[in-house]
């Protein structure tokens, strides 16, 4: 594996070594020490970094039903001449087949990771965007096509699911990332941490090899672009930023920034540039308990479902003020009240709308947090069961709930606010239930919601035989209990919440 030492780091060691006195080690002492740490680092995590390759052709036979988006498949050059033996139809074969090394010239390439030895391999969202097919080369001259397992456009995160998985893939592992100090335990990384950046570049001189690595420093933390005009925030909007000045491949967007123990600190994301280039530092996504909770999710092949906390916000001396909390919704519930100022979301102090925001969002809809609010110079701390976050950025989900007579539902606070009706004065606030999300067509759902009128997403339903459902969760629980063979819905029209109907699947 080839490996760059930072002359900053040299440097480092020599002035050590000036100051030795005595019995303490000399600067070639010191020096060797480090540099079998890094040899020893990247021969642990050499095995895991992956190049991804990605084809956006129109070519590509069809892969499987529209309704399956992820499920890209392989590609047979053989069974794709069969339709047309000639010279043409062959060339084209050539570069469609990702597996050879020499199509990668043809369609480029990013770095990934492999997180689980069952084969599933990390990189950015906008790698995959657009994918028709996707091959992942891994260290020794192996690969596989591979499938979008689960991806979110606004994590700009994605896990792919290699079909064929070569034999011993080895994962990577997760550092205990801390970019600030939480309570008692101290940040992990920080300005000045030595790192390790890992790729697996292709070169048209030299193709695939093993993994280089470039070694440096965090140059900053918390580093937070401007949001771009007419774009919808991602996480490297408004989340913490790493920033490495480390040359060697720093514009491959999916490499691995990892610590001298062989552990992943930070994914590394090109869309990041400050300057749209590669001119400058680059940047990455820190692998703290945030990242990690919206990788484990995407690792399940599930939808990142972000928390919704229910507030309007105003300006705050300490933190983030409230202007009002939605009635009936998450934070009301929770007791947090108009005026009060939140300081921490467990325990991670909050300065800012991108700070709560961040912290909110991964924390994931259904889980409870700890909010510290400051009222009247007095700390409280509420306890809040999240709602969903509503957002318009595609995702793909492998993984999805069975329906049930073809009904599937969401969050109820995904339809108000759609609505925009959780504020409307005098009003009821966040109504309480799960909202229709999809009808499978020609399923006994949508045959009895055809009652109802057109738009069966209008509808929350509140009550499944009797019992009140506020989760998608305790929905699927109630309506499939005991395999039930007919199941009794109870819902309203929230705009007009007298209006109440009765179903019955099927």
């Amino acid at each position: 594996m080839r490996v760059h030492c930072g002359l900053a780091l040299l440097a480092v060691c020599a002035g050590l070594g000036t100051h030795a006195r005595g019995d303490e080690p000399k600067y070639v002492d010191l020096l060797a020490a480090v540099q079998k740490q890094l040899k020893d680092t990247v021969a642990t995590a050499g095995p895991s970094i992956a190049t991804i390759v990605v084809s956006r052709s129109e070519h590509y036979p069809k892969a499987g039903p529209a309704d399956t988006p992820g499920k890209l498949g392989g590609f047979d050059p053989k069974e794709f001449m069969k339709t047309d033996p000639g010279i043409e139809r062959a060339r084209l074969a050539r570069s469609l087949d990702l597996s050879d090394v020499n199509s990668i010239a043809e369609h480029g390439y990013a770095g990934g990771v492999v997180i689980d030895a069952e084969g599933y391999v990390l990189t950015p969202y906008h790698v995959i965007d657009g994918a028709k097919r996707v091959y992942v080369f891994l260290p020794g001259g192996v690969g596989s096509y591979a499938d979008i397992h689960a991806a979110d456009a606004r994590a700009d995160l994605a896990v792919l699911k290699l079909i064929s998985p070569p034999a011993k893939i080895q994962a990577i592992k997760f550092a205990d990332v801390r970019t600030l100090p939480i309570g008692e335990k101290k940040a992990t990384v920080f300005t000045g941490k030595l790192c390790v950046l890992m790729t697996n570049p292709y070169s048209s001189t030299f193709g695939l090899g093993q993994p280089t690595a470039g070694f440096g420093s965090i140059t900053s933390v918390r580093f937070k672009p401007l949001a771009k005009e007419n774009r919808p925030g991602r996480y490297a909007e408004y989340g913490t930023l790493l920033e490495y000045d480390i040359k060697p491949n720093a514009g491959v967007t999916g490499g691995v920034l990892m610590n001298l123990d062989s552990e992943m600190i930070a994914l590394t994301n090109a869309a990041a540039l400050a300057w749209g280039n590669e001119i400058g530092p680059g940047y990455a996504m820190p692998a703290d308990g945030n990242f990690r909770r919206v990788v484990d999710v995407l690792r399940k092949g599930e939808e990142i479902e972000y928390g919704f906390l229910g507030v309007t916000l105003g300006r705050g001396r300490m933190g983030v003020g409230v202007d009002q909390p939605t009635p009936n919704g998450p934070a009301a519930a929770a007791g947090i009240e108009t005026g009060d100022e939140i300081i921490r979301v467990n325990g991670v102090p909050i300065e800012g709308f991108d700070d709560l925001l961040m912290q909110v969002g991964s924390a994931l809809a259904g889980s409870r947090v700890k909010i510290t609010v400051m009222r009247f110079g007095r700390q409280l701390e509420k306890d809040v069961t999240l709602a969903k976050y509503r957002h318009e950025q595609p995702f793909i989900a492998s993984a999805r709930p069975e329906a049930v007579f073809g009904l599937r539902v969401d969050y109820g606070s995904i339809l108000s606010q759609q609505l925009d009706i959780g504020l409307r004065p005098n009003g009821n606030g966040m109504p309480q239930g799960v909202c229709v999300r999809e009808i499978t067509a020609s399923s006994p759902a949508a045959t009895r919601f055809k009652t109802l009128g057109d738009n069966p997403t209008r509808w929350l339903i509140t009550h499944v035989d009797g019992k009140a459902v506020a989760t998608p969760a305790e929905f699927y629980k109630a309506a499939k209990g005991q395999e039930k063979e007919k199941v009794k819905l109870t819902l309203i029209d929230p705009t007009e919440a007298s209006t109440r109907r009765e179903l019955t699947l099927p």
